[in-house]
């Protein structure tokens, strides 16, 4: 299975109860054609863990031809080590 109810699926299929974001750090820049490219870094809680887990997430909202914004590329990592 691929595309969006694979994705949603194996979100539900986790094993997490709650899961928390916290954002540290938020950058913002434009990109070509009204674009905005968008630089995050935070902490994850999941579930009652004292130990927060780092990551980092860019992506770039583009406008479509409504005019309205869609994520055209995300990239997300988790900082462990």
């Amino acid at each position: 299975m691929a595309g969006a109810d694979a994705i949603v699926q194996k979100i539900m299929a986790l094993p997490f109860q709650k899961v928390q974001h916290q954002i540290v750090k938020c950058d913002c820049q434009p990109s070509v054609n009204d674009g905005i490219v968008i630089f995050i870094t935070g902490n994850l809680l999941v579930d009652d863990n004292a130990n927060p887990l780092k990551f980092a997430q860019v992506f770039q909202l583009v406008k479509g031809p409504t005019g309205n914004y869609y994520c055209h590329n995300d990239m997300f990592r988790l900082n462990i080590g």
